[in-house]
């Protein structure tokens, strides 16, 4: 039987099994004993048992033999319970199986367990055993009657309760996309349909073609609901990375997460694994203390990280934050001025906040001495990179002696965006409407001029403009001579483009930027309208940073 074309379900399968055991050692760590370590354990112990009996039904003898020894070192844990000193092991286990998976993906073969791990494990069992009161079965016995067992759960035809069907990302793109050329071509329609005399038409015409309309926004709802997933698929893994950077180091951290349920574009998951992980990486080393440290200052000699997420206004909004030390401001301050940012008199009377947004400058680092972890300042400024070309924005708040918040603000789904039309020097684009606060007609405001620097006064406030058409390059607009001003409002700032005029706003499909503009930051994609005509979607996060 070729076996090779249930390598990609393997794969999924036991991957999707290491990270629920990642998240059962996360549990162990951090949970007091009793009901919860004991559901940790036994979680632990079917999904290794499980990878056994898929790897064994599959010929993958190397991963069964690492799951089967691990299957039987855990088993004695399942009524005794586990002692700290077990999880290092468990764990050293659970990444040598991932990289076991992952060689699977690659090469289709399995490479050879590591024979020092499964020596440590069977030295190990018997510690954990309590001698038998009945005599044991031949080892080879039972070994077979196992896997035998293993190997029926694994091919166990039994329907599950709730059907499910993996398919590769690749096809759900193509047929997302196909479904944002049939939603423009209905647009189109719709927009012929209305240009036409009614009369001309037979009345079953317009019920089709509402019909057609509501079948269409069906599916499209349908298409949307495959490719959002639960945030938990790049949470879950952190718990297991965190405990294992602070033990490297020499520290202790409890890690908490909220809003692993919280749904979003599957795009934008697909590219959170690394800033994740560098903040993660930044708040062990950077922020939390050694436990003697934490003590003096009189903090538990656990420190907490919490990552957290949410979704408001089609936002996605996930927090980071650790009790750690914070940054040492006056340190940021002094190496701005080394690296001639500012002069000495400008660098001391920058506010916390400016200082910590120098925090995501390249090259930018608090850390003395260069290490594995970090100290090379290249995190943060990839970090930032990364969320500005998802459409996001990422802000730092510390508290010297506190803790490090970061707050990353993204789209929770970036294929289907509600946009408002905007007209500048005779072309149309399109900002998210979700940062929109409201449009003023130009003769509404009191413009001032201070310098090169236009503001208007709204509601006795000034808030300073932003000429869209000479940013863009199209060349400066005359605000004498009437016009817009979009109001836009983000992390409590506040800014005015300056526009012709603002059209109605409506729900697009939006594709990637053409890779030749891929360098403009503050193009977001672009999205075709119903008459046929594609506009540029601006990313109002890039526009409010280099204004500031």
């Amino acid at each position: 039987m070729d076996l090779a074309k249930y390598r990609i379900l393997f794969v999924d399968e036991a991957t999707d099994h290491l990270v629920e055991m990642s998240r059962a050692l996360a549990d162990l760590e951090s949970g007091e004993p009793g009901s919860s370590s004991d559901e940790a354990v036994d979680t632990l112990f079917r999904m290794t048992h499980s990878i056994k009996g898929m790897a064994a039904s599959l010929e993958y003898l190397s991963v069964s033999t690492l799951a089967h020894k691990l299957e039987d070192w855990l088993e004695p844990l399942r009524r005794a319970g586990a002692r700290p000193g077990d999880l290092e092991l468990i764990h050293e286990a659970v990444r040598a199986l991932e990289g076991m998976v992952v060689q699977v993906s690659e090469t289709g073969e399995a490479p050879p367990a590591d024979e020092s791990m499964l020596a440590r494990l069977g030295a190990q069992r018997g510690a954990h055993e309590p001698a038998p009161s009945v005599p044991a079965a031949p080892r080879d016995e039972v070994r077979a009657v196992a896997e035998a067992q293993a190997a029926a759960d694994a091919l166990d035809l039994q329907p599950p309760p709730q059907r499910s069907v993996r398919v590769r990302a690749e096809s759900v793109d193509r047929f997302l996309a196909s479904v944002g050329d049939l939603m423009q071509r209905q647009a189109r329609i719709e927009v012929l349909h209305r240009g036409m005399r009614h009369w001309e038409l037979p009345r079953e015409f317009t019920e089709e073609l509402a019909a057609m309309e509501r079948v269409v926004r069906e599916l499209r709802r349908r298409a949307l609901d495959i490719r959002t997933t639960p945030v938990r698929r790049v949470l879950e893994r952190l718990p297991g990375i965190a405990g294992k950077l602070a033990r490297a180091l020499g520290k202790s951290v409890r890690v908490e997460l909220a809003g692993e349920e919280v749904e979003v574009d599957r795009a934008v998951l697909d590219h959170l694994d690394e800033p994740l992980l560098h903040l993660v990486r930044n708040a062990i080393d950077h922020g939390i203390e050694p436990p003697d440290e934490r003590r003096e200052r009189g903090k538990p000699p656990t420190g907490l990280l919490r990552v957290s997420a949410s979704r408001a206004a089609g936002r996605l909004e996930l927090c980071i934050e650790d009790d750690g030390r914070g940054i040492d401001v006056e340190r940021v301050r002094r190496l701005a001025v080394e690296r001639g940012m500012f002069p000495e008199a400008v660098a001391e009377d920058l506010s916390t906040e400016r200082v910590c947004e120098l925090l995501f400058e390249p090259g930018m680092s608090t850390k003395k001495q260069v290490s594995e972890v970090s100290g090379r300042g290249v995190g943060l400024d990839a970090v930032k990179r990364t969320v500005e070309g998802l459409g996001g924005s990422i802000l730092a708040e510390a508290v010297p002696g506190s803790g490090m918040r970061f707050e990353l603000d993204l789209p929770s789904m970036v294929a289907l965006q509600r946009v408002l039309i905007l007209w500048v020097h005779g072309h149309r684009v399109a900002l998210p409407v979700n940062r929109v606060d409201r449009v003023i007609d130009v003769k509404q405001g009191e413009l001032e001029r201070v310098g090169n620097e236009i503001f208007f006064m709204f509601e006795e406030e000034p808030i300073p403009l932003l000429d869209l058409g000479e940013h863009l390059g199209l060349g400066p607009l005359q605000p004498d001579s009437g016009g817009n001003i979009v109001l836009l409002e983000m992390r409590e700032f506040r800014l005015g483009l300056l526009i012709d005029r603002a059209a109605a706003d409506q729900e697009v499909f939006v594709r990637e930027v053409p890779p030749v503009l891929g360098g403009r930051k503050e193009l977001g994609g672009v999205a075709v309208l119903p008459d046929g005509t594609p506009v540029f979607l601006l990313e109002i996060g890039v526009l409010v940073e280099r204004f500031n």
